[in-house]
């Protein structure tokens, strides 16, 4: 595939070191000064994004106009994705969005809701959630606790609280608790590195090539 990379900080890296061992093109390295351009935008298949949710107006505005498929990893606008995916309909793209591309993330979020609609039949446990990441990541809680939050909501329990923390250089820790007089239940999810969010998202590069629409990324791995 030729591919754009949107967003060249630590897991842009990533994204490129990844896309060269499966083989693809990088015709691009866009940041928010010249994402614009709409003739480098068109070169590209796809455009993988981790940038900021204060570029997603302007990443999205040169993709539909270059007629460029996205992967957005960029959290923190999630609130507006109605909006979102009406603008992507009316270009013939695809896009793909995820608050965790990481493949074992996704696993956690289906488990998540399973577990819930499971604990929710004793009437005898309270859930919540953890979160650990590394000092300079922005958004707390991030968008993967939101995500297991939604889940264990929709798995019939009322929405668990999130206490997060942001020190050291932890990549990502995840604990979702389901707590009772009787035991206590823990399922977690830790990543090693940036690795793992990058591999998902150039995955899902690969599986929206040929598509057309809006997906999550459960969605279009068929877990959803």
């Amino acid at each position: 595939m030729r591919v754009a990379i949107h967003g060249y900080g630590r897991m842009g890296k990533a994204v490129e070191r990844v896309l060269r061992e499966r083989g693809h093109e990088i015709v691009a390295v866009f940041d928010h000064t010249n994402v614009s351009d709409p003739e480098r935008m068109g070169r590209a298949e796809i455009a993988i994004d981790f940038s900021h949710a204060s570029a997603i107006d302007v990443l999205v505005d040169a993709a539909c106009r270059a007629e460029t498929s996205l992967v957005i990893g960029t959290t923190g606008w999630h609130d507006r994705i109605d909006e979102i995916r009406e603008r992507c309909a009316r270009a013939p793209i695809g896009v793909v969005y995820s608050a965790n591309f990481s493949p074992g993330a996704n696993i956690v979020f289906a488990l998540s809701r399973r577990a819930a609609e499971l604990a929710v039949r004793f009437g005898t446990y309270e859930a919540g959630i953890e979160e650990r990441h590394h000092s300079q990541k922005k958004d707390a809680p991030s968008g993967t606790a939101i995500r297991i939050a939604d889940e264990v909501e929709q798995g019939g329990m009322s929405r668990p609280a999130i206490v997060s923390s942001r020190v050291g250089a932890e990549f990502g820790l995840h604990t979702l608790f389901f707590d009772s007089a009787d035991d206590l239940i823990e399922l977690t999810h830790r990543a090693r590195s940036r690795d793992g969010f990058a591999r998902g998202a150039v995955i899902g590069a690969e599986l929206l090539r040929d598509e057309r629409g809006f997906f999550s990324f459960e969605e279009l791995i068929g877990i959803a």
